[in-house]
């Protein structure tokens, strides 16, 4: 009997971690568009306020070469996390989507919940970004004051 039950939590347990990784068309946002993405992050009820921001780093360069190349420009996404309880979490997860030299790379990106994936109480997300050819899923697990990466997942248009 005891067997039966922990078999229903496990089947219970993964099919809610695959639903809520699941990332639909209309959650997926052009790397232009920096709105806020509001979840509750907190488990209070409120939505809590999570806002994107982008930039750019130029790496370390050939020094032997006279100008900068698009190819040392590096794009980056970066958020921000506002609770409604006022507490704040700057740079909770930070992702290169390309460089410059490659337009951009990547196309778009989207940030969900995912519930709460290790149930521990607390809100995990998932964090999706790709294009035509290749995308890349990462599964961030909620440690109270930061977010770290709970898995990767790179797929590309071979894979589909």
């Amino acid at each position: 009997m005891m067997k039966i039950i922990l078999t229903i939590c496990l089947i219970l347990f993964i099919a809610s971690t695959v639903k809520s990784q699941t990332i639909s068309d209309a959650g997926r946002r052009p790397f232009e568009n920096l709105s806020q993405i509001k979840i509750d992050i907190d488990r209070d009820g409120k939505l809590d306020t999570i806002q994107p921001r982008t930039y750019q780093i130029t790496v370390k360069r050939n020094l032997k070469r006279k100008r900068l190349m698009k190819r040392d420009i590096q794009n980056w996404i970066t958020f921000d996390l506002i609770t409604t309880k006022g507490r704040r979490i700057n740079s909770f997860f930070k992702y290169k989507y390309g460089t410059a030299e490659q337009g951009g790379s990547y196309w778009v990106y989207a940030l969900v919940s995912a519930d709460d994936i290790n149930s521990d109480g607390k809100t995990d997300l998932v964090f999706y970004s790709g294009d035509d050819t290749s995308d890349e899923t990462i599964t961030l697990i909620s440690k109270g004051n930061r977010f770290i990466v709970h898995k990767r997942k790179h797929t590309t248009s071979d894979d589909w």
